[in-house]
Order: structure tokens, then sequence, then C-alpha cells
């Protein structure tokens, strides 16, 4: 097994540190859909919006959508990460 490491757990920490550092930033991200709606409102077309906020067409496409249907605020986003909890406040008291 050639240039595999064994036993000293470089490996392993390093692939930590790569996934901790890989948090998304929820603010930045919402900017950026704010942005892509300011474009959409000035007629700017989906393939402009994805090259200039560098996503994926598909994404501008997905985006264009969301904001025909239910204007800037349908880009606000969920406003958290991650999924539901289970219980609520007085479940878990």
């Amino acid at each position: 097994m050639a240039g595999k490491k064994t036993g000293s757990g470089e490996e392993s920490d390093a692939r930590k540190v790569k996934q901790r550092g890989a948090r998304r930033d929820l603010d930045a991200l919402r900017e950026r859909r704010m942005q892509a709606a300011e474009m959409f409102a000035a007629g700017r077309r989906q393939i402009d919006v994805a090259v200039e906020l560098e996503v994926s067409q598909q994404t501008a496409s997905r985006w264009y959508r969301q904001w025909t249907e239910g204007g800037s605020e349908a880009l606000e986003g969920a406003g958290r990460a991650g999924r539901r909890p289970r219980l609520d406040d007085t479940q878990i008291e």
C-alpha cells in the first residue's frame, strides 16, 4: 500500500481540519442570492448572474424560478442549517 500512512494519525487529522474549514457562511450565501434577485429585477439574464456570482447555470436557473414565483423573499433562505429539531423547547425542559 504505497503512499498510505498508517499508525501516525496525520492523515485523519488533516481530513478533520479540512472538513471543519468547509462550513458554509450562511450570511454570505444569502447575500449572493439577494444579489441575484437584484440582478433579475434589473433585467439581467440567468447566464449573466451565473457568471458574475460564480455559480452554476443550474443554480441561477433555480434562483430565477424561485424569484419569479415568490420575489426576493423566496431567496431569503431557511435561516438555519441542518435538520429541524425533533423536540420543542417545552419537551427539552
